[in-house]
């Protein structure tokens, strides 16, 4: 590992935790992998074991070169609660992907317009605030513990940080704190009527620091290692990818799929999708527009093993599928709409069926890209990123679908590259190499299908009531 000299990134994800350290040009050196613990629990239930998680991440450090700053990308909205005495958890890594809070969500619509105009978010049982709100409502007690600061409440980054800093330090930075649905971007502070409404108490929250140049002592850690930079994985993949590009659009093709569009310092909002924050220093913040599909690689993979090529016609007409296993995102947000594939498709083999959810992927893809044009002006450029960038059926079906050429960036670990290069101090929005893809003529079949499909998903979704 002699060859990470500048500083090292550590990507918090959901399936894998991943290290790489800086080579002498800027460039990520070898990346180090392990498998992140599963999320278990029953119906809506999502939890992890964040003394596992933090093991692990432990493991992937211990043999790490020493001395030098580390950027931090994790994983948004995952949570959990501890005990400042003595670390302990008081419940576990609560997943983004939990679902406890939809009835909570549903019975509060009316509060969606509050929670919008502060946050840029969409009432949604994905983040902590109706999370904590259901969870305290059960257990008052818990409450009582928070309010008296016996117990502390973080992202995942938050946690491991506090363990690492022996304490030392209960602190996040601005793109995670907004995706708690507790935090107000643009003031860069937690919000008084957010915490009214879910009922969280101000004293177990993390401080809001700078994204970059923290320089914060890892004593828990071997080796005189210093935290320097922190901050969303979404938010990571995009400084690296586009920087503030405004006219440019990024693709992040992962275990969800993630479209950003940089509208630099200005906060815009638009119907049906999430505004936030990439970074912030205090006095300034860059934000992005989002739109979310909560489905991605894993979905396709319990299917069938990829890769899957894109054919020369369609097999399966009327085949459809609806890729979103967490509920629905944008710009339809239907938090009790399950993954759904049509009749045609449930008689399809396994390797088929993999075809058909990546068919929906794409097609949720090019319908936020399309929404997002209309109200922005198309975006000059479309990047894609992401290991599910790499298969044949997705990159070129995605410029198939779009009827224009897309850039396939070439650096697949960008996440981990923008905190790298974050925690070194270099300019995080260099923009990567990538090579363009084609429009392929065999795949015009996808682009005819895409309005079919569209169709199919207004039924589905038309007796679905919204997240508000």
């Amino acid at each position: 590992m002699s060859e990470w000299k500048g500083a090292l990134g550590l990507d918090l994800g959901t399936t894998r935790i991943k290290l790489a350290g800086l080579d002498g040009h800027g460039a990520l050196g070898a990346v180090r992998s392990l498998a992140a613990p599963e999320p278990a629990g029953s119906g809506a239930i999502r939890e992890v074991d964040p003394e596992r998680y933090r093991a692990l991440a432990d493991e992937l450090l211990a043999p790490a070169p020493q001395g030098v700053a580390l950027g931090i990308a994790s994983q948004r909205s995952s949570f959990v609660l501890w005990e400042r005495a003595s670390g302990r958890p008081v419940t576990p890594l609560v997943s983004w992907q939990d679902r406890r809070a939809a009835a909570w969500c549903e019975s509060h619509r009316e509060s969606a317009r509050l929670a919008r105009e502060i946050t840029g978010l969409v009432l949604s049982p994905h983040y902590a605030g109706p999370k904590l709100a259901t969870m305290l409502a059960d257990e008052p007690d818990l409450a009582r513990r928070m309010r008296s600061g016996e117990v502390a409440f973080g992202t995942l980054e938050t946690y491991l940080l506090w363990h690492w800093t022996q304490g030392a330090s209960h602190a996040t930075d601005l793109s995670m704190a907004a995706r708690t649905m507790l935090a107000d971007p643009v003031s860069a502070t937690w919000a008084d009527d957010l915490l009214e409404l879910f009922g969280v108490p101000r004293e177990a929250l993390p401080a809001i620091e700078p994204t970059s140049g923290r320089a914060v002592p890892l004593p828990g850690l071997p080796g005189g290692r210093r935290l320097s930079a922190s901050l969303a994985d979404q938010a990571a993949g995009a400084l690296a990818t586009l920087g503030e590009t405004r006219g440019a659009a990024l693709v992040n093709l992962g275990t969800g799929v993630f479209v950003l569009r940089p509208t630099g310092s200005e906060r815009r909002l638009a119907a049906g999708y999430l505004s936030g924050p990439l970074a912030g220093d205090g006095a300034r913040a860059l934000f992005a527009l989002e739109g979310t599909v909560n489905g991605g690689g894993t979905t396709a993979d319990r299917f069938a093993s990829g890769p899957t090529a894109l054919p020369a016609n369609d097999p399966a007409p009327e085949a459809f599928c609806l890729p979103d296993e967490n509920g629905v995102g944008a710009p339809h947000w239907r938090a009790l709409q399950p993954f759904a594939l049509s009749s045609a498709a449930q008689r399809l083999a396994p390797s088929e069926q993999r075809r058909v959810v990546l068919e929906g992927l794409l097609f949720r893809v090019s319908e936020i890209l399309a929404d997002l044009g209309d109200d922005f002006g198309a975006p000059a450029r479309v990047r894609v990123t992401g290991g599910l960038a790499r298969e044949p059926f997705v990159a070129e079906g995605l410029a198939a679908c779009l009827a224009r050429p897309i850039e396939l960036v070439e650096e697949s670990e960008s996440t981990l590259l923008g905190a790298a290069r974050l925690a070194a101090g270099l300019d995080p929005f260099a923009r990567l190499s990538s090579r363009a893809v084609e429009p392929p003529a065999h795949g015009a079949w996808l682009r005819a299908k895409y309005p079919r499909w569209r169709a199919w998903l207004g039924q589905l979704l038309s007796a679905s009531p919204s997240a508000g």
